[in-house]
């Protein structure tokens, strides 16, 4: 999952579900999540606040646009909005996730929007003493639980990394690359029918040549990386609504329930039944 402890809503819940909304590519209206996750995986996605990775223990392999780095413990990764970013733990890993909308950055703010770091990932060395333990009191209950108290510790940690990153101004969209438009398109529209072919046609690209980019950038093929983006969903859904399992897997996208509950039994090792009843 993506998160497991606290999550903090500046302005709601997440939200349980509905068509036209997902938790990968989002409004999200500057809502603040702090999370602190064990052994997370999670796929290719992108949205519009900035995201903080911060290692406490173990190692993940953090891919942002393409470029990857496994990150030990005491590093991070630093992800502007609107970047491709993936999350793989391949042994085990304990994680502090901060997703927040730019306004909570104070004076950053206006260059969080305009810019994107050259290389979004920070050694331990870089990632001064008072950086790290203001990530260690984000992980508090009594400091994640008041979003005003947050708030400050977020922008004492930008105080002290911004002037390690270097800052590239944004592409305009024209000069996206295709992983990052295909990737934006199926957050998008992942709970729709969707093929490789329509896809392909939508990108105005060759069908063979997505599916390559799938492999060779993704690391998975376009049906894996569809059945995930929709598996993740679901997943949410169970865990934050209370909605019939019968209508989970069609707002998820999958096309019947026995594909739901192949990708889901293969992925998670229980039936989505199982999944609900444990409390995941």
């Amino acid at each position: 999952t993506l998160f497991r402890s606290a999550v903090i809503p500046t302005t709601g819940n997440i939200p349980g579900g509905g068509r036209g909304m997902n938790p990968f590519y989002e409004r999200r209206s500057g809502r603040l999540q702090i999370g602190v996750s064990d052994n997370m995986n999670f796929p290719a996605h992108l949205h519009d606040d900035v995201e903080m990775l911060y290692c406490m223990e173990g190692e993940i392999r953090v891919s942002v646009m393409g470029e990857t780095r496994l990150l030990q413990s005491g590093e991070c990764a630093v992800i502007f909005p609107e970047r491709v970013h993936s999350y793989t733990t391949e042994h085990t890993c304990k994680a502090l996730l901060l997703i927040f909308g730019s306004a909570i950055a104070g004076a950053y703010a206006g260059s969080i929007r305009k810019y994107y770091p050259a290389n979004p990932f920070l050694g331990k060395k870089d990632i001064p003493a008072d950086a790290a333990l203001a990530f260690r009191r984000l992980c508090k209950k009594e400091i994640n639980t008041d979003p005003g108290l947050c708030g400050a510790w977020i922008q004492v940690v930008l105080a002290y990394l911004f002037p390690r990153l270097t800052l590239c101004e944004d592409e305009s969209p024209e000069n996206m690359d295709l992983t990052y438009r295909l990737v934006q398109y199926i957050m998008e529209h992942f709970q729709e029918p969707l093929t490789l072919e329509e896809l392909a046609k939508k990108l105005h690209v060759n069908k063979y040549y997505l599916s390559h980019t799938f492999s060779a950038r993704l690391q998975m093929s376009f049906r894996e990386y569809l059945n995930r983006i929709r598996l993740e969903y679901a997943m949410q859904l169970i865990r934050t609504t209370g909605k019939p399992l019968t209508e989970i897997w069609e707002d998820a996208g999958f096309e019947s329930q026995r594909s739901f509950n192949r990708v889901f039994r293969d992925a998670a090792g229980m039936t989505p039944k199982e999944y609900r009843s444990r409390g995941m």
